[in-house]
């Protein structure tokens, strides 16, 4: 696990708060089983929960960072030995962190260490290339190093969500099956695009509850978002799949 004086000097970056009583209650404890009970993925939304009670909705975020962080430690080392970019790694780990957020409001069984495997290994191949071959290279690198296939898939598909046939032969990629199947898949994509929104500062004023709210509209104005009719009706059925999740 990262060092704890790390987790509060991330915090105040992020926040301008150390929140260190929320993250000496997530660490500080002599009971081992206390510590990993709240580290645990399996009691998520109950852990969210008292962390929001107790810290307020800001502090929730912090909680998943430092959850993140520690869960995700030995794979950030594996980006940053492939040679991934600082940018990179810090996206996909705000993806892991969102993520897992979105996988503690659904109210259908999903597995929640896979989601974020998925996500922080979504953008490997940007250790070669930003380009669009940048999900096939990293589906190889993933393969190279022993990752499971599920893995593997949500960084094949995570290029626009699911492209269609004719979309991979636009964009000169191998033809195949990219269709969104299991949960998982689809939180991590789901995530993907509404980091972005909220950290590209391409959309004035957004933060990341407007990212959310206003996804819909957001892909509809802006194209670097929405990219074309057929992405955008596919991230849009995406969006209210997942929110049906939530309100079921």
């Amino acid at each position: 696990m990262p060092p704890y004086e790390k987790h509060l000097e991330t915090s105040v970056k992020r926040t301008g708060n150390d929140y260190q009583t929320m993250h000496d209650w997530l660490d500080n404890n002599p009971d081992k089983n206390i510590k990993t009970e709240r580290h645990n993925l399996d009691i998520l939304p109950e852990n969210i929960e008292y962390v929001r009670s107790n810290w307020g909705d800001e502090a929730v975020v912090e909680y998943l960072q430092h959850i993140a962080e520690d869960l995700l430690m030995k794979e950030i080392a594996i980006l940053e030995k492939s040679g991934c970019p600082e940018e990179a790694i810090l996206h996909s780990v705000e993806v892991a962190r969102k993520a897992l957020e979105i996988s503690a409001r659904v109210k259908i069984p999903v597995d929640r260490k896979l989601i974020a495997m998925g996500a922080v290994f979504h953008d490997l191949g940007k250790a070669k290339t930003s380009g669009m071959q940048h999900g096939e290279i990293g589906a190889q690198m993933a393969a190279d190093l022993g990752l499971e296939q599920e893995i593997i898939d949500i960084i094949l598909k995570h290029i626009r969500g699911g492209l269609t046939e004719a979309e991979a032969v636009e964009l000169g990629l191998p033809v195949r099956d990219y269709t969104l199947r299991t949960p998982e898949e689809k939180i991590v994509i789901y995530a993907d695009r509404m980091v972005d929104i909220y950290v590209d500062k391409i959309v004035p004023d957004t933060n990341e509850k407007d990212a959310e709210d206003r996804f819909v509209k957001i892909l509809q104005q802006y194209e670097k978002y929405g990219k074309n009719e057929i992405t955008l009706k596919r991230y849009i059925v995406l969006h209210q799949e997942i929110h049906e999740w939530m309100n079921d």
